[in-house]
């Protein structure tokens, strides 16, 4: 077979080729994994060298863009809004914060600064957020006050039967009062009196839904680890025994005994509320009423039917 020169070199070319690869395969494969181990270990020690060197002059960095920005002055908090307080004052939101004299508005944990707010003992929620460049808009809902406790001094409690603070000295307070237990005894007992305690604002709550239209109110509640709970009525000083639970369904038979005793009422010191099915009313000792009439005057029942409503 004759080829032509064109062929002939083509036919070289591919031959050369060929061997050019054979050779490559023959070389032994640790000259390429050593040098692509050694590119690896230049490119970490570059990498370790350049993350030392910003390590240690990070700081320096910092202060220096700390100081840079303090002078042009255009991220520092220059201005502090407080909304939604009214028992906690402004100062004492701005002073739990605390933030330096020159704070940069991004140079803070926003989170942390909300739990120093959040730890004051009237707040119960707050949102802080950044308004760019260079004011902060604090968010507080505070803890509402729904009756004072005495614990050898008066306290405000909130409907979760939290202890906010001591009552001020200086201000009038209109809510009912709730009695019953000293300090030690709240400390040494503290599930069974916040228990109590609980069960005291509950009924605060049906009381207030009930009641609207009541003419008495409740002035006083008093606390017993074996009675319950005890309340004394504003007008009329009534005072109804109403034990642990039920309050609801013995509030409604107390008022249906009311109706049926009508202006006799006047004459019942105390309601004892918490049997069942009956209300138990002590009368008031008259004065000139000797001490064996006192006795035998002191207490009447009232039976209440599913259906009926009688009097005994």
């Amino acid at each position: 077979m004759i080829l032509s020169r064109s062929e002939k070199s083509k036919r070289r070319g591919r031959i050369s080729n060929s061997r050019k690869d054979v050779e490559r395969a023959r070389r032994p494969k640790s000259r390429r994994v050593s040098r692509k181990l050694l590119l690896f270990l230049a490119f970490a020690c570059l990498c370790g060298f350049g993350s030392g060197a910003l390590w240690l002059w990070w700081p320096t960095l910092v202060a220096s863009a700390d100081d840079w920005l303090k002078g042009r002055d255009g991220f520092l908090v220059k201005e502090i809004i407080v909304q939604g307080n009214c028992r906690s004052s402004r100062q004492e939101v701005v002073k739990a914060l605390g933030l330096a004299p020159r704070q940069l508005i991004f140079t803070f944990n926003l989170k942390e600064v909300q739990n120093r707010v959040s730890a004051l003992p009237f707040v119960r929620e707050t949102r802080i957020h950044r308004r760019w460049p260079d004011r902060l808009e604090i968010l507080v809902k505070e803890r509402q006050p729904k009756a004072l406790f005495y614990l050898d001094e008066l306290y405000l409690v909130d409907q979760e039967g939290r202890l906010i603070a001591p009552a001020p000295k200086n201000e009038m307070l209109d809510f009912p009062l709730i009695s019953g237990a000293s300090m030690a005894q709240w400390q040494n007992q503290p599930e069974v009196w916040s228990r109590l305690l609980k069960k005291a604002l509950a009924l605060l709550s049906i009381w207030e839904k009930k009641g609207r239209e009541w003419p008495e109110k409740i002035a006083q509640i008093g606390l017993d680890e074996v009675c319950g709970v005890t309340v004394f009525t504003t007008d009329k000083v009534w005072e109804l025994q109403l034990g642990l639970e039920g309050f609801d369904e013995r509030l409604k038979r107390w008022r249906q005994v009311l109706e049926a005793l009508g202006e006799k009422a006047m004459a019942v010191k105390y309601f004892d509320c918490a049997g069942t099915g009956t209300v138990v009313a002590g009368l008031r000792p008259h004065p000139k009423s000797t001490s064996s009439q006192k006795l035998r005057a002191q207490t009447i029942g009232v039976d209440l039917k599913a259906e009926k409503h009688g009097q005994k």
